[in-house]
């Protein structure tokens, strides 16, 4: 039996930080090594950072990260290993994985499909792979397969697999047997479910070993990456790596009989007739890789990885009780805190002003995981240490209840916790505007609250700036979308962990905390309805609308870009406890709201991306600032429910 040790890993990196990373890296080769794994395979752009953006055009980056590749290749004795690095060739930049062998870099396989949606704009900048070989910096580039003493790789990079054609056909057809995946996939809820899918789906396919590796943490700012790693052969998952580790990475082994790869192609005539016809000539080049002697991994590893009956498979026990979906988010979203905190390194504390609302609840909760994951967790008995909150009163128009709400959930996290009023400041804000118009009666209703979110974003900066610390912006996606949030206000600060996440969210979040770790002081926070308390008696949903129908235009407007007539329409049948008037009411309101808020979204601090939906019109949602949606109103206006 050919049977291989293959590992694939999860790596925290951080962009241009070519010594950290490369440190990091030799760490992986190292514990690799020890494992005894014949093949390892690391994340997509490991070496140099995923969200490298326009810094890729400085010529330093591709040069630093070849030195480093150099670097690294002189640990690589006895094992052979992928590594993601950028590359240039003929003024072009190219997405490129290496493959080393016996501190040999053999050649560089490059990227083909540049994804250019969503969050992705690869295109920009990279350089689609046409196909062929070529030579960069001395060695082999392009589409090869590489001939190693326990068998034949190839590689493909991360949106290649999720093309409807993968470069990984014409590889698999010219003989390769393993197909890496290095990757910089980012993280949604449950979408490491979607890759297994298609991981599973390529190898059954190609009748191929499929290794997945995938990049983890915040290399930059927005994007998250939960890890994980795959391998999957035609049989199905070997190995599945732990999701959002808190690790500085994390590496995953299986051991895999490529025989039962021969096998498995010799006895299916589907494989026969499709690798029976021409390879296309000059498309993929066979590599001489790796002149050491193969020494098969130990059988009895391999016998462990079996299952209990080849009949009939594994059964999972479910807990109940547990949502994944839930349990991925808050674990990402403190991930990206965490690490943007640690990968910045100018900040000593999270900084959260509490207000008794879910928001800020949910972002204190946050900074509290995030502080018990630095220096991966070896900081957690500390945590408070690098936790503040304060909560800022205007007199009557905070209640008593907001401030014991805020008062018992940093009572029962153990954070420390202040009350600083802003009554004067608010009165003296007011006075100041009165003067400016002539009279008191000349100060608009909206600008009389404005005034007290400004003061507040003001003292929380200054806070900020005394405590060296990472003041946290509490607003969510609902507010975002309709401009409830106030310029120089609510939306200052210096991280927005939960601005992509929509309200009812939020509160689903925190309900399902308070039931997952017993934490009984989030249950008054749910009990009081969300209200900015910035003048009396104020509800956001009576200001807005309810956040379930919110939420609903939201996705269907901006994700899945419906017209506002058909937006109404489905709403008259997902909410038929509303009237189809006021229904139509809220959603010229929201239309309004939406187009006319692009400024403010502009304008809002970096932010954590983790929906599918994301506002965020720097990487997510470029939508006009000036422009006019009259047609799609009156549309809207005349347009009648569907049967």
């Amino acid at each position: 039996m050919r049977l291989v040790n293959i590992g694939v890993a999860a790596v925290s990196v951080k962009v241009g930080d070519f010594e950290g990373n490369k440190r990091r890296l030799l760490d992986l080769i190292r514990s690799a090594k020890e494992e005894g794994t014949h093949l390892l395979v690391t994340p997509e752009l490991c070496i140099s950072g995923y969200s490298l953006e326009d810094r890729i055009l400085w010529r330093d980056i591709t040069r630093q990260s070849w030195a480093a590749l150099a670097e690294i290749a002189a640990s690589c004795d006895n094992i052979t290993a992928l590594f993601g690095l950028p590359v240039v060739h003929h003024a072009q930049i190219f997405n490129a994985t290496a493959l080393i062998s016996d501190r040999i870099i053999c050649g560089l396989v490059l990227k083909k499909y540049l994804p250019a949606y969503s969050v992705f704009y690869e295109a920009r900048n990279w350089t689609s792979w046409p196909g062929g070989v070529t030579e960069i910096n001395g060695v082999p580039a392009g589409d090869l397969v590489f001939k190693l003493p326990f068998g034949l790789v190839t590689a493909e990079i991360c949106e290649d697999l999720w093309s409807p054609v993968s470069p990984a056909w014409e590889r698999v057809r010219a003989g390769a047997e393993i197909v890496c995946n290095p990757s910089a996939s980012p993280f949604t809820p449950r979408k490491n479910e979607t890759r297994k899918r298609l991981v599973m789906s390529a190898a059954a396919t190609l009748k191929c070993v499929y290794a997945y590796a995938n990049l983890l943490g915040c290399d930059n700012s927005r994007l998250v990456f939960d890890g994980g790693g795959l391998i999957a052969s035609p049989a199905g998952l070997a190995c599945e790596g732990p999701l959002l580790s808190k690790r500085a990475w994390t590496l995953s082994n299986a051991v895999l009989n490529l025989d039962e790869i021969e096998h498995s192609r010799m006895e299916n005539t589907t494989w026969r007739q499709y690798a029976g016809t021409d390879v296309q000539q000059g498309q993929t080049t066979m590599i001489e890789a790796g002149n050491g002697t193969f020494t098969p991994a130990p059988a009895k590893r391999y016998a462990a990885q079996q299952p209990r009956s080849y009949y009939l498979p594994s059964a999972h026990r479910r807990k109940q009780e547990r949502d994944p979906a839930l349990d991925e988010l808050f674990d990402a979203l403190a991930l990206g805190l965490r690490d943007y905190f640690e990968k910045v390194g100018v900040f000593k504390k999270f900084l959260v002003a509490l207000s008794g609302g879910r928001d800020s609840a949910l972002c204190l909760l946050l900074a509290v995981r995030a502080a018990k994951m630095l220096r991966e967790g070896r900081e957690s008995e500390n945590y408070a240490d690098y936790v503040s909150t304060l909560y800022l009163p205007n007199g009557s128009l905070s209640s008593e209840g907001t401030q014991n709400a805020a008062r018992g959930l940093a009572a029962e996290l153990h954070v420390p916790f202040r009350v600083v009023s802003i009554e004067e400041e608010a009165k003296v804000a007011l006075a100041k505007a009165a003067e400016i118009m002539g009279g008191e009666e000349g100060v608009a209703p909206m600008t009389r609250q404005n005034l007290q979110a400004r003061i507040r974003g003001a003292m929380m900066l200054n806070w900020a700036n005394n405590t060296e610390g990472l003041l946290l912006v509490t607003s969510n996606l609902s507010e975002a979308a309709v401009g409830y949030s106030t310029t120089g206000g609510d939306n200052q600060g210096g991280y927005s962990p939960i601005a992509n996440v929509p309200k009812t969210v939020v509160t689903r979040l925190l309900e399902y905390l308070s039931e997952r770790d017993g934490i009984r002081s989030i249950r008054p926070i749910l009990d009081i309805p969300p209200s900015a308390e910035l003048a009396p008696g104020q509800l956001d949903e009576t200001d807005l609308m309810p956040y379930v129908v919110l939420d609903d235009l939201l996705y269907l407007y901006a994700r899945k870009r419906l017209s506002l007539a058909d937006c109404w329409r489905l709403l008259c049948l997902r909410f038929p406890e509303h009237d189809t008037e006021r229904l139509r009411g809220w959603v010229l309101d929201f239309a309004k709201r939406f187009a006319a808020s692009q400024w403010k979204r502009d304008q809002h601090p970096v932010a954590l991306k983790v929906m599918d939906l994301d506002l965020d019109p720097k990487t997510g949602f470029r939508f006009p600032v000036t422009q006019s949606i009259q047609y799609e109103l009156d549309e809207l206006k005349r347009a009648t429910p569907l049967d």
